[in-house]
């Protein structure tokens, strides 16, 4: 079953959907035809479906992906541009939703999966890095390219790219926006499994059934000790 989470404007498509598969919810940026480009009311309509799936007794694992070709291109390039210039509209909003966004996705006592079809960049980026597990296809890549418009790396990824990594290749990736492609991305521990192209959500929903058979409460207590750190720098964080 499908449905919408969040408001889309009168006669558009929602930018986010949320598909029930037993237990597992599957949320798929909806905006194939901008490759999933992150305007202000998708990511609106995102952190509603992350408070839709927190608030859900019945869910045991979310996944995540994109519609289309790519898993999400980043933010739209007119706010990219705007941010670059000093001159982003809604940046009140866009923060707010920021903030809820990394302390919703971190706060999360499932296990999160991302499946990653296609480019993930910036915004995308960041939301596999929010992700507890990532899963990639062979032909996709990852990137934070913020630093090319003249504004720092996205929060997430600077959270946890250097724990999961090392400093110096984060700081060799965000500082320079490059793109890792999927198997450099599993080298250095980036992401969990590399698949064929076309079998990134099947194979994140292999994954999803390990977890759905497991007790919740062990689950749950080990993912919020392992975030603690997380949450906590993400509680000082301000969006700018």
């Amino acid at each position: 079953m499908s449905e919408n989470s969040g408001l889309a404007a009168s006669g558009e498509a929602p930018r986010v959907l949320v598909e029930r598969i037993g237990a597992i919810r599957v949320v798929r940026l909806n905006r194939p035809d901008k490759l999933n480009a992150a305007d202000l009311a998708l990511q609106q309509q995102f952190l509603g479906a992350v408070e839709a799936v927190a608030a859900d007794p019945e869910a045991r694992v979310m996944v995540l992906t994109g519609n289309g070709r790519a898993f999400c291109a980043g933010g739209d390039r007119s706010l990219a541009e705007a941010a670059g210039e000093g001159r982003l509209p809604h940046k009140e909003e866009l923060g707010r939703i920021q903030l809820g966004t990394i302390r919703g996705m971190l706060g999360l006592d499932i296990p999160t999966i991302a499946a990653v079809n296609g480019p993930a960049v910036g915004y995308g980026a960041s939301l596999a890095a929010l992700c507890d597990l990532v899963v990639m296809g062979e032909g996709a890549f990852l990137s934070d390219p913020h630093v090319r418009y003249g504004i720092a790396a996205s929060p997430p990824t600077m959270m946890i790219w250097p724990r999961l990594t090392s400093q110096a290749v984060s700081r060799d990736l965000l500082m320079s926006g490059r793109k890792v492609g999927a198997e450099e991305a599993l080298r250095i521990g980036l992401v969990n499994r590399v698949c064929p192209d076309g079998l990134e959500l099947e194979t994140a929903l292999e994954a999803a059934r390990t977890y759905v058979d497991l007790p919740p409460a062990g689950v749950a207590a080990t993912k919020r000790a392992l975030n603690r750190p997380l949450l906590e720098e993400a509680a000082a964080l301000r969006f700018e």
